[in-house]
């Protein structure tokens, strides 16, 4: 992964891709005023640095996940995150996983299909060696994906 500068128009095309991964590269182009090859270059350039890692379904997109919560974890003294964030990528109903500043050390977004799917996801959050606590936040409904 080759670290990248991104300027204004690299930054419009992730936006557009995010909001929607399939939108054909004409469309791009005319967005970004560019042209399609040129768009294509841009895109190339994008996935080869890392900053697309691919174009994917996510869990809480997927059939039978209707209900999503976010999880607060903080670890116990003397853990960090390359001992708990491997373990936790293991857990396939995890959607997200973002180190943060403050009191927390991690937020988690679990993608289930019910509560009780949810309550499972974060006993086994709970579960990990490292975990001191884990607050839960569940999803009353979703605004902008």
């Amino acid at each position: 992964m080759t670290e990248l500068a991104l300027d204004d128009r690299d930054r419009l095309l992730v936006d557009l891709l995010r909001r929607d991964a399939r939108r054909p590269i004409v469309a791009l182009a005319k967005d970004l005023n560019l042209s399609r090859s040129a768009t294509q270059d841009r895109l190339a350039k994008l996935q080869a640095s890392g900053i697309i890692g691919g174009f994917t379904i996510r869990e809480g997109n997927a059939v039978g996940a209707r209900q999503s919560a976010y999880l607060m974890v903080s670890f116990e003294p003397g853990y960090h995150c390359a001992q708990v964030v491997p373990k936790l990528q293991r857990i396939s109903s995890i959607g997200l996983i973002h180190s943060v500043t403050g009191p927390i050390d991690l937020v988690i977004r679990i993608d289930a299909a019910d509560v009780a799917g949810i309550e499972a996801s974060r006993s086994a959050v709970a579960a990990i060696p490292g975990v001191a606590s884990v607050s839960t936040s569940v999803v009353l409904d979703r605004h902008l994906d």
